[in-house]
Protein backbone atom coordinates (compact mmCIF):
# COMPACT_ATOMS: atom_id res chain seq x y z
CA UNK A 1 0.00 0.00 0.00
CA UNK A 2 1.67 3.78 -0.91
CA UNK A 3 2.58 5.35 2.29
CA UNK A 4 0.11 8.61 1.32
CA UNK A 5 -2.97 5.72 1.73
CA UNK A 6 -2.22 4.99 4.90
CA UNK A 7 -2.52 8.09 6.30
CA UNK A 8 -5.94 9.13 3.72
CA UNK A 9 -7.55 6.32 4.62
CA UNK A 10 -7.68 6.62 8.07
CA UNK A 11 -8.52 10.34 8.32
CA UNK A 12 -11.73 9.35 5.77
CA UNK A 13 -13.05 6.91 7.88
CA UNK A 14 -12.57 9.27 11.21
CA UNK A 15 -14.27 11.75 9.41
CA UNK A 16 -17.55 9.61 8.09
CA UNK A 17 -18.33 8.82 11.62
CA UNK A 18 -18.31 13.01 12.40
CA UNK A 19 -21.78 12.52 10.90
CA UNK A 20 -24.30 14.94 13.04
CA UNK A 21 -27.00 12.54 13.96
CA UNK A 22 -27.99 14.96 17.00
CA UNK A 23 -31.83 15.67 17.66
CA UNK A 24 -32.76 19.34 18.20
CA UNK A 25 -33.87 20.53 21.17
CA UNK A 26 -37.43 22.10 21.53
CA UNK A 27 -37.97 24.65 23.51
CA UNK A 28 -40.95 26.10 25.56
CA UNK A 29 -41.40 28.73 23.55
CA UNK A 30 -42.35 26.60 20.53
CA UNK A 31 -44.23 23.90 22.65
CA UNK A 32 -46.08 26.49 23.74
CA UNK A 33 -47.50 27.48 20.23
CA UNK A 34 -49.59 24.63 20.41
CA UNK A 35 -52.94 24.18 21.56
CA UNK A 36 -55.31 21.31 22.64
CA UNK A 37 -58.09 20.79 20.04
CA UNK A 38 -56.80 22.97 17.93
CA UNK A 39 -53.37 22.11 16.81
CA UNK A 40 -52.80 18.99 14.40
CA UNK A 41 -50.27 16.54 13.92
CA UNK A 42 -49.32 18.06 10.24
CA UNK A 43 -48.69 21.13 11.75
CA UNK A 44 -46.81 20.16 14.88
CA UNK A 45 -44.58 17.88 12.72
CA UNK A 46 -44.24 20.78 9.73
CA UNK A 47 -42.77 22.94 12.58
CA UNK A 48 -40.51 20.54 14.79
CA UNK A 49 -39.83 17.99 12.01
CA UNK A 50 -39.90 14.41 12.34
CA UNK A 51 -40.21 12.84 16.34
CA UNK A 52 -37.66 11.01 17.67
CA UNK A 53 -40.51 8.25 18.73
CA UNK A 54 -43.59 7.88 17.59
CA UNK A 55 -46.06 5.34 19.39
CA UNK A 56 -49.63 4.02 18.33
CA UNK A 57 -52.18 3.33 20.65
CA UNK A 58 -54.63 0.40 20.58
CA UNK A 59 -57.55 3.24 20.13
CA UNK A 60 -56.40 5.50 16.88
CA UNK A 61 -54.48 8.01 18.82
CA UNK A 62 -50.70 8.20 18.41
CA UNK A 63 -47.87 10.22 20.59
CA UNK A 64 -45.16 11.81 19.31
CA UNK A 65 -41.99 12.44 21.51
CA UNK A 66 -39.40 15.49 21.05
CA UNK A 67 -36.63 15.94 23.27
CA UNK A 68 -36.92 19.16 24.85
CA UNK A 69 -33.97 20.72 27.08
CA UNK A 70 -35.18 20.33 31.00
CA UNK A 71 -31.92 22.63 32.40
CA UNK A 72 -28.69 23.04 32.98
CA UNK A 73 -26.43 21.25 35.08
CA UNK A 74 -24.55 24.64 36.84
CA UNK A 75 -21.32 24.37 38.46
CA UNK A 76 -19.57 23.21 35.00
CA UNK A 77 -15.68 24.16 34.72
CA UNK A 78 -15.54 24.17 30.89
CA UNK A 79 -16.07 28.05 29.61
CA UNK A 80 -18.48 28.55 27.12
CA UNK A 81 -15.81 28.79 24.26
CA UNK A 82 -14.76 25.58 24.43
CA UNK A 83 -18.04 24.06 24.06
CA UNK A 84 -19.43 24.05 27.69
CA UNK A 85 -22.13 25.95 29.35
CA UNK A 86 -24.81 23.28 27.26
CA UNK A 87 -27.55 21.95 29.20
CA UNK A 88 -26.71 18.89 30.51
CA UNK A 89 -30.09 17.11 31.68
CA UNK A 90 -32.81 16.63 29.00
CA UNK A 91 -36.36 16.22 29.32
CA UNK A 92 -39.07 14.84 26.55
CA UNK A 93 -41.87 16.66 25.10
CA UNK A 94 -45.22 14.62 24.19
CA UNK A 95 -47.85 15.44 21.91
CA UNK A 96 -50.86 13.01 21.97
CA UNK A 97 -53.09 13.53 19.26
CA UNK A 98 -56.97 11.58 18.83
CA UNK A 99 -57.76 8.96 15.95
CA UNK A 100 -58.87 12.18 13.51
CA UNK A 101 -54.86 13.71 14.69
CA UNK A 102 -55.84 16.37 16.37
CA UNK A 103 -53.74 17.62 19.31
CA UNK A 104 -55.18 16.00 22.41
CA UNK A 105 -52.30 16.61 25.55
CA UNK A 106 -48.63 18.17 25.53
CA UNK A 107 -46.86 16.95 28.67
CA UNK A 108 -43.25 16.97 29.22
CA UNK A 109 -40.75 14.96 31.65
CA UNK A 110 -37.98 16.53 32.77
Amino acid sequence: MPRSLTFVLPALLMLSACTDNSATLISSDRIAQFKSGTSNQTEVIATLGKPVHTISEADGSKIDQYPTEAGASGGGFVPAWLGGGAPTRYGMVSFTYGAGGVLKDVSTTK
